[in-house]
């Protein structure tokens, strides 16, 4: 009677045992390894997500003499979201029948006002009459007490394209720099503060809109050409 005791006891204690051992295994090795997986899945899937809401920028982009100077201009990339985002952060301005950046600059400096307008810096391709290529680069001081509130700096592009910057005996200007070649681009980097205390921070290219970012009253419209986010 005894013996039947301890061996229906062992019995037991074996069963409990192994299914404390399979309990273990299924938390420990194959739920923690599904959650990690599902986890992998989501943050995967936030970053994709985060990527394809970007306007699209590349590295190469250096019109402002970034890592090299002779940089191509970048391309549209025919990614057309700018009237979608125009009535997500500002729908007052995009009732008025706005349709490219261009409109939406000619608008808000002309109906809504510039209050203040600042160009912080200024880039020119300049071409000499032997072929090489120069570049001249104006940023503006920001010292509001420095004597010369624009300075002016020379470069020219080694066999690579890398800018290096040159020397100016001190009496240069713009125009005298600008006379020695024949300018094939224009940049122009401003901020603009408008009556209605929204901002505009924008660049330009032979006059016309590269890059703009929209801040109405904390809505911020991002613009590369076409290419836009509201935020």
């Amino acid at each position: 009677m005894r013996s039947t005791k301890l061996s229906t006891w062992i019995t037991w204690g074996l069963v409990l045992f192994a299914l404390g051992v399979a309990t273990d295994y299924y938390f420990l090795h194959i739920l923690f390894h599904q959650k990690q997986q599902e986890a992998l899945q989501i943050a995967e899937g936030e970053k994709a997500a985060a990527t394809e809401a970007t306007p699209a920028t590349t590295a190469g982009d250096d019109s402002f003499l970034g890592e090299k100077g002779n940089a191509q201009v970048q391309n549209d990339s025919g990614k057309d979201t700018f009237l979608a985002s125009l009535q997500a952060c500002a729908p007052e301005v995009a009732a008025q029948a706005i349709a490219t950046p261009e409109a939406l600059m000619e608008y808000l400096q002309k109906s809504v006002g510039v209050a203040k307008e600042e160009i912080s810096l200024e880039n020119y391709h300049l071409t000499l009459p032997d072929g090489s290529l120069r570049r001249v680069h104006l940023i503006t001081a920001d010292n509001t007490n420095a004597k010369d509130k624009v300075e002016i700096r020379f470069f020219k592009l080694d066999a690579e394209g890398y800018p290096e910057r040159l020397a100016l005996k001190g009496d240069e200007t713009l125009e005298s720099l600008l006379a020695l070649g024949k300018v094939s681009r224009h940049e122009v980097k401003s901020v603009l503060e408008l009556k209605d205390k929204t901002t505009v921070n924008l660049e330009k290219h032979d006059n016309v809109v590269f890059e703009f970012q929209y801040n109405n009253h904390g809505k911020i419209l991002s613009c590369r050409y076409k290419d836009c986010l509201c935020q």
